[in-house]
């Protein structure tokens, strides 16, 4: 059997990878967590314990599932 061999992480897909484990320590550290609206796409900062998330753009409230993550596990990959 031949052992495929692993492809070296790019520049942007390290970088991607850095912006992940950063927003995890904001995370961690002060319970905020760093979300796009899914109305407009603004960046928001928010307490994670909200059920509801109001976006200062343009108004519209949402509950945590419709604001995807800024960075999450995974991201990277979406680099080459």
């Amino acid at each position: 059997m031949h052992k495929q061999k692993q492809k070296a992480m790019t520049p942007r897909k390290k970088l991607a990878k850095q912006q992940i484990e950063l927003q995890k320590k904001i995370q961690d550290l002060a319970n905020v967590n760093i979300v796009t609206c899914g109305n407009c796409g603004q960046i928001i900062l928010h307490e994670r314990n909200e059920d509801d998330i109001e976006c200062f753009e343009c108004g519209e409230v949402m509950e945590q599932c419709d604001c995807p993550d800024l960075w999450y596990n995974g991201a990277e990959e979406s680099f080459d």
